[in-house]
């Protein structure tokens, strides 16, 4: 008697969605963080050597420096480089952020107003601007730290405010992380100066409108973004003293405009912890 053999297909492992989703998370994060240090070197490496940081003429565009080209492949990919790890940088900015994005709002049909007053995605905004834009290591310092957290927070949140939010119970973590987010807000008001003095100075043709777009998203940091409120609110109390008189009413404004959106932080915040 014949015995008949039935072949069954094995059924395929089912692949969860949210191991794959952290698998790009944290590739995204790496990236940042590894690339960034690596264009780090490199920025410093350009200015220890390059002619243009050795001549104060070249800085301001007075002259122009001398232009050598590379003579050979291993020349022209080292010239490249920098670019390579910038750019590939700011992807990883992106597929992080994005993966968060999408786990958010995945379930739910978000209006533009829930987006913009998201930090994440006020970063994917500002990291699209600047894969566009020219490179700079002020630029890059602000997500490379984001990652610097994320990587080293046990628990992966939507954003660094959720970092610090997570980490309030223990005392030092608490410590480490507002002061790594207060590093973070100085670094986001540094980029604002440096666009001011490449457009003063004509060093990039589009600076002014990179500088235009970075603002409005910036206002949306400070309306929405607790640690950056509370970071330009210490410089403007040191700053009270050296303040003319004529100027003290626009200033309280300022001020009084500051501790209104704090305000308006913290009751958002207590009312997603009672929710």
């Amino acid at each position: 008697m014949a015995v008949q053999k039935i072949i069954r297909k094995k059924s395929k492992a089912k692949v969860d969605p949210l191991a794959r989703q952290k698998v790009v998370w944290t590739i995204g994060h790496c990236l940042t963080l590894g690339l960034g240090v690596i264009y780090a070197l490199f920025y410093l490496y350009q200015c220890l050597t390059s002619y243009r940081y050795r001549s104060w003429k070249t800085l301001f565009l007075i002259a122009k420096p001398p232009h050598n080209k590379p003579t050979t492949w291993s020349r022209w990919l080292w010239r490249l480089m920098p670019q390579l790890t910038y750019r590939l940088s700011l992807v990883g900015v992106l597929a992080s952020h994005a993966v968060t994005s999408y786990q958010n709002w995945s379930t739910l049909n978000p209006s533009w107003y829930d987006l913009l007053s998201k930090e994440n995605f006020q970063s994917i905004l500002i990291a699209t601007l600047w894969l566009f834009s020219r490179a700079s290591l002020f630029k890059l310092v602000p997500f490379v730290l984001i990652s610097f957290l994320h990587l080293t927070v046990k628990d992966h949140t939507e954003n660094a405010q959720e970092v610090e939010e997570e980490k309030s119970k223990d005392v030092k973590p608490a410590d480490t992380t507002a002061t790594i987010l207060h590093i973070i807000a100085y670094s986001e008001l540094i980029v604002a100066v440096a666009l001011i003095f490449d457009t003063l100075t004509l060093r990039d043709g589009t600076a002014g409108f990179v500088l235009v777009l970075y603002m409005s998203v910036y206002w949306l940091r400070l309306n929405f973004s607790p640690y950056a409120q509370e970071t330009l609110l210490r410089l403007v109390l040191k700053a009270d003293k050296n303040v003319p008189p004529k100027y003290e009413p626009q200033w309280k404004e300022v001020k009084q405009f500051l501790y209104l959106r704090m305000g308006e932080s913290w009751k958002r915040q207590n009312s997603v912890k009672t929710n």
